[in-house]
């Protein structure tokens, strides 16, 4: 025992001396509080199109309501039809439209290409002759550019350059212009691209929004230049919550990992989506998950004032719902987390001890010992191959491990409140520690970010339950208790015991709640409406909400179980398994490292003590019905 003590003793002044590490991160993440609100070009455009409204009219509505920044796409030949800027024939066409005239076989259907119009406008006559190969021609006494097939990968849909009129009508307005990016076959029109965007680089042009599959360059020898070029200049560069690029991985490494965290609420693919429950999700976005840019769409159905005007009110009422200490504005990188080798060095340290502690279980100190040496390991190969991949596993172990040792290390049943509360804090304490290890040990830009990620959510969710499961058969059938033989001769002697009907029945009832609790976690669970209005309600009154998993089953539980191991371990023992739930569930918080610590820290703070209450009520409900239960048994015995 004092030898234990001295062990705890150890392990908290490494992992305090390890505190600048993880005072960084809270440091970064506390200082970055800008965020802005996008919306593409081509949806204001719809608007002016579709209404009597001017395009400046649209902007400064959209801007006194909170509007920050613009998307702008570069244009092909296409778009500029569309606008009727131009028209564009193929060869065969035009051929075709001069026949049975003076011009019939003006056009030469040998050489095969496209016919452009000339624009009336110098400013898109030198736009085009700019960025595109072209040749002034004449064909019935009309000017056409013409592009010639063999023109390197040209089609008329492919993106060549920006509108610069659409670019000066945004910085008139005070608008900060976000460029979208897309990867075309073409080298040289991409390097034209880059080159354009070098020049048209400003105070108000923020960054560099990719949009289709693929980062601007990926697959072109010529990329990593690009890419210098384009950060040189000052560009920043936005990835999509939930929908990376190809090639985007690399380019946040490059970069450093300095990514802006942008999260899209598109109304018109989520039609049902009203404005309210577009403000929760970007309140929630920013404040939760380090989103620093919001990308709305506007509706491009309907009525077009209507849209506008809906617009104009999901604006206004994220100003009105968003927590005060962010600010609308331009959004900023992550200050660099610095993460010192030694302070690496001293959680992973920490870390086995840690795991030597956890390792008590299984009372075979051979064991223990190998499991420590296993740990370090997994440290030695992280520092010698510089690989994240063994933080990562080394992490994945203590997450799983640590449900499992807080609830059977704090398992010391009682009817006093004032025990169960110690017991109950031991526990909180013990997860505490292997959180701070895991947090620790990930930490970093690229964590933050999202390209690095903890690894293993899933057993994070099912070994804590799986192994409190053997705790509770060896503690019921006292499996363990004459030694390593005993304990298999009691196994067998359980292997071997008839199969009864109602056995399958429970194992069925318990694959299928598990089905279904495993079906719930991360992002794509599915989850009731009077859930979903719970949660809401819970996040609009606790800034955060916690987790229902925590204070309403995982910890009552807890709470309970320790009481009614006070009167009968069996059965207590058994209350284990759900309690484990809520230990488990905080750890998994964590792991969710592009969440903001500060946020994590509160969310378990609510979900303990409301789970200490929750649970004192269940005491109260389990001493009612055993009250009731035993009349019931006195009056028919």
């Amino acid at each position: 025992m004092i030898k234990q003590k001295w062990l705890w003793g150890i392990l908290l002044l490494v992992l305090i001396a390890s505190l600048p590490g993880v005072i960084n991160r809270w440091h970064a993440e506390s200082a970055n509080d800008n965020y802005e609100v996008i919306i593409p070009y081509q949806e204001i455009a719809t608007i002016v199109e579709e209404s009597d409204l001017t395009a400046d009219e649209v902007l400064s509505r959209l801007t006194d309501a909170g509007l920050t920044s613009v998307s702008v796409e570069a244009v092909s030949l296409e778009d500029l039809e569309k606008q009727n800027v131009l028209a564009i024939y193929e060869e065969s066409e035009l051929a075709n439209s001069l026949l049975f005239t003076q011009y019939e076989g003006a056009v030469d259907t040998e050489e095969t290409g496209y016919y452009v119009t000339i624009p009336e406008d110098s400013y898109y006559q030198n736009f085009i002759t700019d960025h595109l190969q072209t040749e002034e021609v004449t064909v019935a006494g009309k000017p056409f550019y013409f592009i010639a097939s063999s023109t390197e990968d040209f089609e008329v849909d492919m993106p060549f350059g920006y509108d610069q009129s659409i670019v000066d009508q945004l910085d008139a307005q005070g608008l900060m212009v976000v460029f979208r990016t897309t990867n075309i076959e073409s080298d040289s029109a991409i390097s034209k691209i880059v080159q354009q965007l070098v020049e048209l680089k400003g105070d108000n042009k923020l960054g560099l929004l990719g949009s289709g599959t693929e980062v601007i360059g990926f697959g072109h020898p010529d990329r990593n230049a690009w890419l210098q070029d384009l950060q040189q200049a000052g560009y920043s560069f936005y990835t999509i919550e939930g929908s990376q690029l190809k090639g985007e991985y690399d380019l946040a490494k490059s970069a450093g990992y300095d990514m802006i965290r942008l999260h899209s609420i598109d109304v018109n693919k989520q039609t049902n989506l009203t404005v309210n429950e577009s403000v929760d999700r970007t309140t929630r976005a920013v404040k939760e998950r380090n989103i620093k840019s919001i990308f709305y769409h506007i509706k491009t159905k309907g009525d077009a004032e209507e849209n506008l005007d809906e617009a104009v009110l999901y604006l206004t009422e994220v100003q009105d719902k968003m927590p005060t200490h962010f600010t609308l504005g331009a959004p900023k990188h992550f200050e660099k987390i610095s993460v010192p080798a030694w302070v690496t060095a001293l959680v992973l340290l920490g870390g086995m001890i840690f795991m030597y502690l956890i390792s008590e279980l299984i009372k075979v100190n051979k064991l223990r010992i190998l499991a420590v040496l296993f740990m370090a390991m997994l440290a030695v190969a992280y520092f010698v191959l510089n690989r994240v991949l063994f933080l990562q596993a080394f992490a994945l172990i203590i997450a799983v491990l640590t449900p499992i040792y807080a609830v059977i290390k704090s398992a010391n049943g009682s009817t006093r409140i004032r025990d169960i509360f110690v017991q109950y804090v031991k526990g909180i304490a013990i997860s505490l520690i292997g959180i701070y290890i895991v947090v620790g040990l990930l930490n970093g830009n690229g964590f933050v970010t999202g390209y690095e990620v903890f690894r293993g959510v899933k057993l994070v969710y099912v070994i804590p339950i799986a192994g409190i499961v053997l705790f509770a058969l060896f503690q019921v059938y006292e499996i363990s208790k004459n030694g390593l033989k005993g304990s298999l001769n009691t196994s067998v002697t359980l292997l071997n015991k008839e199969v009864k009907y109602w056995h399958v029945l429970v194992l069925m009832i318990v694959a299928a709640v598990g089905y279904f609790y495993i079906g719930r976690t991360g992002n794509s669970g599915s989850v009731t409406e009077l859930e979903l209005t719970f949660r809401q309600w819970l996040e609009n009154t606790m800034y955060v909400r916690p987790r229902t998993k925590e204070f309403l089953i995982g910890f009552p539980f807890f709470v309970l179980a320790l009481y009614v191991m006070g009167i009968n371990k069996k059965w207590g023992t058994i209350l284990l398994i759900p309690g484990v739930i809520g230990f488990l569930s905080i750890m998994n918080t964590f792991t969710h490292l592009h969440i903001p610590v500060s946020v994590s820290l509160l969310r378990t703070l609510y979900s303990t003590v409301l789970g200490f209450v929750i649970g004192l009520v269940f005491i109260v409900i389990y001493k009612i019905c055993v009250h009731y239960f035993n009349k019931a048994k006195t009056r028919w015995s």
